[in-house]
């Protein structure tokens, strides 16, 4: 194995096209880490947002190596590390939202933070589950608290996260909405959703109402919105942390006795063990929108960027 490895290297903040291929070294796991061959990376909003010098932006150095959503094989442990061996096929995500070095051939993860991949899951599945599959799973079960049989919309539901939380709110015998474009009404059906909504033919506020819960990854003027379709005593989950603290969303939430939560989605092992199994069981199906190779990252950036990617994004090593 060479001590360099290929990388995507962000050499500053800016458009899609500032990404370098580059060689750089290959880092060497410390205790309680692992060195991963990366063989898939799930590409995020978070992703573009920090490229651009926003979302978390702020959490890395230039020249920067983005990503955090890694599948692939471990090469070598570092000492104390007890839940792998070598040539065990893992994935999680890493770091976040610090700096994790994933658009690269190999990189060092945290072992608590990572679980291993199930058989008949490919690595581009598992990475393209971790960092929505862990969004989706903390605001429908930490967040919103969802039980069995409650009334719950998700907005951008053919998204990354939402078409995660349609599977995972249906898992739990819960009535689901989702908002999609009218091309995407059909991926709802096969999500399990009970009623797709085309957000461009009707107002979804006049589509649902009596919601026990709403999970927005829109934010803005969707989350003051999704406040009009919420039961006394719901839950709305917002996602962007842009819009963290809106005060008019604060203030609408309290005239209509509903509660806003804002949320930050951080690093566990375990859920991503809990969404292994759910993988495993064919619970949740992971829908692929496209996958590109590393040195096509600025393409794949485009695609992601342009916004109406249906499932996720991947790029494969």
């Amino acid at each position: 194995m060479s001590n360099f490895m290929q990388a995507a290297v962000l050499p500053e903040f800016g458009p899609a096209e500032t990404f370098r291929i580059e060689k750089v070294p290959v880092p060497l796991p410390a205790a309680g880490e692992v060195l991963v061959k990366v063989r898939a990376v799930g590409l995020n909003p978070v992703d573009f947002k920090t490229r651009s010098g926003k979302g978390y932006a702020s959490h890395f150095t230039l020249p920067a190596i983005l990503g955090w959503d890694i599948a692939g094989e471990v090469v070598s442990v570092g000492e104390e590390v007890s839940r792998f061996v070598t040539g065990d096929r893992i994935f999680g995500m890493s770091r976040f939202p610090d700096a994790a070095n994933a658009y690269a051939e190999y990189a060092v993860v945290n072992e608590e933070e990572f679980a291993i991949i199930p058989r008949n899951i490919s690595f581009e599945e598992a990475a393209a589950s971790a960092l929505a599959g862990l969004t989706a799973w903390e605001a429908l079960f930490d967040h919103a608290g969802i039980t069995w049989g409650q009334r719950v919309l998700i907005q951008a539901a053919a998204g990354g996260v939402g078409h995660i939380a349609v599977q995972l709110a249906k898992w739990k015998r819960c009535f689901v909405a989702g908002t999609a474009s009218a091309e995407n009404q059909a991926f709802l059906q096969q999500l399990g959703a009970d009623q797709p909504i085309d957000y461009k033919a009707q107002p979804f506020e006049e589509a649902v109402d009596n919601m026990d819960v709403v999970i927005d990854g829109m934010g803005g003027e969707t989350a003051l919105r999704s406040i009009d379709v919420l039961s006394p005593g719901g839950v709305l989950v917002s996602l962007p942390s842009m819009y963290k603290d809106d005060p008019a969303v604060i203030a609408k939430a309290r005239e209509k006795n509903v509660r806003v939560k804002w949320m930050s989605v951080r690093p566990s092992g375990e859920r991503i063990e809990q969404l292994a199994l759910l993988l495993d069981n064919n619970r949740l199906k992971i829908y692929i929108d496209g996958t590109y190779p590393l040195e096509e990252v600025a393409r794949a950036h485009k695609v992601l960027e342009g916004g109406h990617v249906k499932g996720k994004i991947v790029l494969t090593l």
